[in-house]
C-alpha cells in the first residue's frame, strides 16, 4: 500500500513539471476541497424551477448548441497551390503527435491517450494509413465531431441560471493527434505563415508567449513615464469569442495566408455540423447538431482564432498599438496631449466596431475597460465608446494575469499573486498527509513548479527596476 502510494505521488510529481497539466490537476484538487464550488441542483428557466437532472442536461445542450447563421462565402480550397501541404502523412509525424499528446480526459469514444502511446510500430503504421485516408477524403469520423460538454460554474455567478456556466469540452484524443499532425505540416511547409500574422498577435506561435506580450506593454508604459507622456489603455472583452467565429470568414483568411489544399478543406468540414452532448449530474443529454464557431477543446482552435484576428491591426489609427493574445485584446496609445490620445482611440474604436460588424464578432462594452496608466493626472475622463456605449473607466486593467495600474503597480501584482499562491498552498495542504500523502521531496517539487514560479517574473522586475522576462528558473 505504501509503495503504491509513493508510486502514485511520484507520477503526480512528474506531471507537475508540465505547468498546464499541473494547473489542471491542482484545480481539480481545489474544487474538491473548496466549499464554495458546489453545483446547484436547481436551474431556473422561463420562470420555472427545474430539478430533474435529465431535463437540466437538455436545457444546457440547447443553450450551448445555439446555431449562428452566417451567409456562405464562395471558397476555392486550392488557392495558391502548395503541393507540400498535400504530402502524405509520415509515420514519424504520427509518433511525434502521439508523444506530445497529454493524458487528458478522453472524449465520447472513451479512448485515452495512454492507449495510443502503447501502440507498436505496426499499429502506428495502420493508424497513419487511416489518418492519410481521412486527410485525402475529408471523410471525418463522427466521433471526432462529437464533443462531450461539462458545464462549469463561473466564479461569483448565480448557479441557478444556465448562462452562469461555461462549457468545458471533452473531445476525441484521436482527432487531437490528427490536429497536431496538421499543425506540424502547416509550420514546416508554409515558411511565411508566421510572418503573415503581425507581431502584435501573441500565443500559439514560436517566440510569442504571454510574457513577451506583457513585456512590450510594460516597456511602452515605462517609456511614457520617462517622457512624461499620457498613456491610456483599453482592454476589450469579446463576447463568446470562440463560439462567435465566422467559419467561412476564417477559411477565407486561412487561404489568404497560404493554408490551402487538404488542410483547409479538413478544417472547414471539421467545424461544420458538430455534435454536442452535455454530461450533468451523472446524466447525458440528448445530442444536438450545431454550427457555432470554433470547436471547444480542439488543438487547432487557438491557432485558428489567432489567424481570424490577424488583420485586426488594420483598425488602428496611426500611433495606436495593440496586443492580442487569444481573445484578450489590449489597445493603447501614448502622447503628450490627452486630447490627441482620446481622438485617436475614438477613431480606433469606431474602426473596431466596423471590423467586428463585418466579421460577426461581438464586443461587450460593459465588460471592457479604459484606464489612465500614466504618471500625469488627467483633468477628466472623457467618453470613449464602442457602438455608442461608453466604456467604463477603471483604476487598473488586468491583462494576461498581470495588473497594469497608474501607481504602485508592482505592489498590486504582488498582492494579487500572494492571494493566488495562498489558494494553491491551501490545496497542497489538503493532500499533505504523513501516512498516505506525497513525500516531502514531491511537495517541494510541486511548490517550486507551481507556487514559487508565480513570483519569478514580478520579483525579477523588482530587482532590476525594469521589465524582465524569463521563461525558466535557473
Amino acid at each position: 500500500m505504501k509503495k503504491a502510494s509513493r508510486s502514485y505521488w511520484d507520477s503526480i510529481c512528474n506531471i507537475s513539471r508540465n505547468p498546464r497539466m499541473f494547473y489542471s490537476m491542482l484545480n481539480k484538487i481545489s474544487n474538491h476541497v473548496s466549499q464554495d464550488i458546489n453545483t446547484s441542483n436547481l436551474i431556473i428557466h422561463n420562470n420555472r424551477i427545474i430539478s430533474n437532472p435529465q431535463l437540466q442536461s437538455n436545457l444546457f445542450v440547447n443553450f450551448f448548441a445555439l446555431r449562428i447563421q452566417h451567409e456562405p462565402i464562395p471558397l476555392d480550397y486550392n488557392g495558391v497551390h502548395n503541393s507540400n501541404l498535400n504530402h502524405p502523412i509520415q509515420i514519424q509525424e504520427t509518433i511525434k503527435a502521439i508523444q506530445t499528446t497529454r493524458n487528458s480526459t478522453p472524449g465520447a469514444d472513451n479512448i485515452p491517450a495512454a492507449w495510443f502511446k502503447r501502440l507498436n510500430n505496426q499499429q502506428v503504421h495502420t493508424l497513419t494509413a487511416s489518418f492519410q485516408e481521412i486527410f485525402i477524403t475529408t471523410n471525418i469520423p463522427q466521433q471526432w465531431k462529437h464533443s462531450l460538454i461539462i458545464p462549469i460554474p463561473k466564479p461569483s455567478k448565480d448557479k441557478t441560471i444556465i448562462s452562469s456556466y461555461r462549457p468545458i469540452a471533452l473531445t476525441s484524443v484521436g482527432v487531437k493527434i490528427f490536429e497536431r499532425i496538421l499543425t506540424y505540416k502547416t509550420h514546416i511547409n508554409i515558411p511565411s505563415y508566421s510572418k503573415k500574422i503581425p507581431p502584435c498577435v501573441y500565443g500559439f506561435l514560436p517566440l510569442r508567449d504571454n510574457q513577451l506580450a506583457i513585456y512590450k506593454i510594460q516597456s511602452n508604459i515605462l517609456e511614457a513615464h520617462q517622457q512624461k507622456d499620457f498613456f491610456i489603455g483599453i482592454n476589450l472583452d469579446i463576447k463568446s469569442a470562440y463560439d462567435s467565429v465566422y467559419i467561412d470568414g476564417l477559411i477565407q483568411k486561412c487561404l489568404h495566408i497560404g493554408i490551402t489544399c487538404y488542410i483547409v478543406k479538413f478544417i472547414h468540414h471539421f467545424l461544420q455540423d458538430r455534435v454536442l452532448q452535455v454530461r450533468w449530474r451523472n446524466q447525458l443529454s440528448k445530442t444536438k447538431v450545431t454550427q457555432r464557431g470554433l470547436a471547444q477543446g480542439s488543438v487547432l482552435s487557438p491557432i485558428l482564432f489567432a489567424i481570424f484576428l490577424f488583420d485586426f491591426e488594420d483598425t488602428l489609427e496611426e500611433g495606436v498599438q495593440v496586443s492580442i493574445f487569444a481573445d484578450d485584446i489590449f489597445i493603447y496609445c501614448s502622447h503628450n496631449s490627452p486630447d490627441h490620445i482620446v481622438k485617436k482611440l475614438r477613431r480606433t474604436m469606431n474602426n473596431v466596431y466596423q471590423w467586428c460588424k463585418y466579421w460577426k464578432l461581438n464586443i461587450s462594452p460593459e465588460k471592457s475597460a479604459v484606464a489612465d496608466l500614466s504618471r500625469r493626472r488627467m483633468s477628466s475622463h472623457p467618453d470613449i465608446s464602442y457602438a455608442g456605449v461608453p466604456l467604463p473607466w477603471k483604476t487598473e486593467i488586468k491583462y494576461l494575469g498581470f495588473i497594469f495600474s497608474k501607481t504602485n503597480q508592482n505592489n498590486i501584482n504582488i498582492k494579487y499573486l500572494r492571494t493566488k499562491a495562498r489558494r494553491k498552498i491551501n490545496a497542497l495542504k489538503s493532500i499533505a498527509y504523513n501516512t498516505y500523502g506525497p513525500r516531502t521531496k514531491d511537495l517541494i517539487s510541486i511548490a517550486n513548479n507551481s507556487i514559487c514560479s508565480l513570483f519569478f517574473t514580478i520579483v525579477q522586475q523588482l530587482i532590476s527596476g525594469r521589465p524582465h522576462i524569463s521563461t525558466s528558473v535557473t
